[in-house]
């Protein structure tokens, strides 16, 4: 079976993640749905799990881009990973899960969004196509744990690590291995040679200038995703996007909205607030 010494520099790109067994087969993704600042324990066991049960590297995703950038630009650098467990509950807001699906299942369109990602901004515009494509071909498998968004329940199968541990020990068995609705095993290293890419690289290089009041708008569909989107006009706006561009541009604040006051939007309504910080 074929197993390569990943690189020098491996892994690229800094993060949220543990390095295990370079030889491994799997990565373990846990999606992160909360504050940066607040991370729960379960996030941690689950990272913690896929680790030590011999997994190449284990960690956390939290955002539909430049987060799943990095951990594209990782992953291509040790071709012996073949297999990602995705696990953890869905982030509302960015939607880090689907996205990530979507991308092994569709690819980018020509203006590097994410087909069928229903992410705010699924643009993965700091890595080159070369290494989009190679993801692809490397990982043979998803193995998707994920949770609904919220989800409490530490029995259900992406927020339990005895789950995610027998995940990554069925890819790495040398035959094959019924576990769940997948049939894994090592399939070996992907047959080229590692990309070590590494985003940072580009802020040395020059960038595009965005045009005036598009970032505003991107932010303005951002905080769209968060919102109650009940388009009541309680607000005085017409609809719940309008105020959220308006919310970007500074020319309402978060108070306006009567809705978000209600109990089952206290999560939304914090995750508002850190965005506009």
């Amino acid at each position: 079976m074929l197993k390569v010494k990943p690189p020098d520099g491996y892994p690229p790109e800094k993060g949220r993640y543990l390095r295990g067994n370079d030889f491994s087969p799997v990565a373990v993704c846990a999606i992160l749905d909360t504050f940066d600042f607040n991370i729960p324990s379960e996030l941690q066991k689950l990272v913690m799990a896929g680790a030590d049960t011999g997994a190449a590297l284990s960690g956390m995703l939290q955002t539909e881009n430049v987060g799943l950038e990095k951990m594209i630009c990782n992953i291509v650098a040790n071709p012996n990973i073949r297999y990602i467990v995705l696990c953890g509950r869905e982030a509302a807001g960015h939607l880090p899960g689907e996205s990530l699906l979507a991308l092994k299942k569709n690819s980018v369109d020509e203006n590097r969004r994410i087909v069928g990602s229903g992410a705010p901004t699924p643009y993965l515009n700091n890595i080159p196509m070369e290494i989009i494509d190679r993801f692809n071909n490397q990982i043979v498998s998803i193995v998707n744990l994920l949770c609904k968004p919220g989800e409490q329940d530490s029995r259900a199968p992406g927020l339990d690590p005895k789950v995610v541990e027998k995940a990554v020990w069925s890819c790495y068995q040398e035959t094959e291995v019924a576990f769940m609705d997948y049939t894994l095993y090592d399939t070996g290293a992907y047959p080229e040679q590692a990309i070590v890419h590494q985003i940072a690289s580009r802020l040395t290089e020059p960038q595009e200038i965005m045009a005036p009041g598009k970032s505003k708008m991107g932010m303005g569909f951002m905080l769209h995703k968060l919102l109650p989107r009940t388009d009541c006009q309680r607000c005085g706006k017409r609809t719940c996007l309008a105020f959220a561009i308006d919310l970007a541009k500074g020319k309402c604040c978060l108070e306006e909205c009567p809705v978000l006051d209600q109990p089952e939007f206290v999560g939304d309504r914090q995750a508002l607030d850190k965005l506009l910080e």
